[in-house]
């Protein structure tokens, strides 16, 4: 079999899926006629890098960092680009703030890469309105966490299903982990990729991962059309296995990110290559450090590389005193030397 690309996904990658008998590479039909195949050149795989949101020392969005940073993600290989969510400190901007940062990336990157809109929010009323604005800035998929107070399955799937029923857009669930947001079943989460429109793809970041990634495509088949995990890529090589079709992580180191990912993909069938092995193992020190502080770990970084004018967050914020500084410094310089 030749690498042609389905759904933007080399063939190699699409014939991991065979492993949990989703698809029957044997099978002579046709595979543009597979149910829920369709055959693309621009999907949901890869590197989907997030930005931070800069700020100005009066803590107002510093739009020209941001647009840096934009220009940054994609010249350095970003498959596409996520905001604002929780990297971008996204429970901390209003909604105009919001709608002027989804504007600023639509103005920067253009047609470049994809663009996913982060619009979670408190009520199916609320975040409606943020894929409606989404929507009118021209960006065609919206990625959303059910509001945090919801908890039954009907909840879920009818909170999925509005989305889907008053917008045009594809349409991204965000299954994370309390308490950011609820914890959706595995069943109620299968039927609503399997059941509703557009609802087709998954970022995958509660506690068993790639657990998930096998159990979800066991219940949805083709009809789940990509899910990616998050979490920087701590479990990319467990997830890959269980056939991720990609990453969303902040976007500060993201060379190395794109240099693993390419190398997942050029392994041999069934296997991970010692080289991607080597190069998540050169990334975990800074996985690490990025676990316990977040967004303060990922904006020190854009701002000591350059790229964004300040540092600074947003309260509440867990700050980085003077060892912790040091030792991110450590931790970049380790970065830079094997991945900048």
């Amino acid at each position: 079999m030749t690498m042609e690309l389905i759904r933007g996904r080399s063939l190699s990658t699409y014939q991991r899926l065979n492993i949990f008998g989703i698809l029957d590479l044997d099978s002579e039909k046709p595979i543009n006629e597979i149910k829920g195949i369709e055959m693309t050149t621009v999907t949901y795989s890869g590197v989907y890098s997030i930005p931070v949101t800069p700020f100005n020392e009066d803590r107002t969005i510093d739009f020209k960092s941001l647009a840096k940073c934009l220009e940054f993600l994609v010249a350095k290989g970003s498959d596409g680009i996520v905001l604002p969510v929780n990297v971008s400190e996204a429970s901390k901007l209003s909604d105009s703030e919001k709608d002027a940062i989804l504007q600023s990336a639509v103005d920067v990157i253009g047609d470049e890469v994809p663009l996913i809109a982060g619009v979670s929010g408190s009520s199916t009323e609320h975040v409606l309105e943020r894929a409606l604005k989404s929507e009118e800035c021209g960006i065609e998929a919206i990625m959303c966490m059910p509001p945090v107070n919801y908890s039954s399955e009907s909840e879920f799937f009818d909170f999925y299903a509005t989305l889907s029923e008053k917008t045009s857009m594809n349409i991204w669930v965000q299954n994370n982990k309390p308490p950011a947001c609820p914890s959706i079943p595995q069943t109620i989460l299968g039927r609503i990729i399997n059941e509703i429109d557009r609802v087709d793809f998954l970022k995958e970041e509660s506690a068993n991962s790639g657990h998930m990634h096998t159990v979800m495509h066991e219940l949805c088949g083709a009809n789940l059309k990509s899910i990616m995990g998050g979490s920087g890529g701590r479990f990319i090589i467990d997830e890959y296995r269980r056939g991720s079709n990609g990453i969303m992580p902040s976007g500060h180191m993201v060379e190395a990110h794109r240099i693993l990912w390419d190398q997942l993909e050029l392994s041999e069938e069934g296997q991970i290559s010692e080289k991607a092995i080597d190069t998540w193992n050169q990334m975990l020190e800074s996985l690490t450090f990025e676990f316990q502080f977040s967004v303060t770990a990922y904006k020190y970084f854009f701002w000591k590389r350059g790229i964004i004018r300040t540092n600074i967050t947003r309260e509440p914020a867990k700050q980085l005193d003077k060892f912790d500084q040091v030792e991110a410094d450590r931790i970049l310089d380790r970065l830079a030397h094997r991945f900048f």
